[in-house]
């Protein structure tokens, strides 16, 4: 399903996107670019222009969504868990959300 999103998009996280979320990314016409993490509570627009020029963001932490959204697109990845009960929590993402509140 390609949407209204396609484009470059930065990665904010410590871990590099997995295949899955690649996937996802790439159905909708997103070329994902992981820029490595960022301390979610002081990252500004210019840290982002800085790595690139993107239309959107895709984040792992609120704090960091709260503070890009006025300027760039904000995507979130759904994940759902596949541990067993009792055992160690793992998780994958299964949807991307984007949320456009820009001014």
């Amino acid at each position: 399903m390609r949407g209204d999103y396609e484009g470059k998009f930065a990665f904010i996280s410590r871990h590099t996107p997995t295949p899955v979320q690649m996937e996802i990314c790439a159905a909708r016409g997103i070329d994902l670019i992981s820029i490595g993490d960022r301390d979610a509570f002081s990252v500004t627009t210019s840290d982002i222009l800085d790595a690139g020029h993107f239309v959107g963001v895709i984040v792992v932490h609120p704090a960091a969504a709260m503070r890009l959204a006025g300027d760039f697109m904000i995507g979130v990845f759904e994940n759902s868990q596949r541990s067993e009960e009792g055992g160690k929590l793992t998780f994958f993402a299964n949807d991307l959300h984007i949320y456009d509140l820009r001014d």
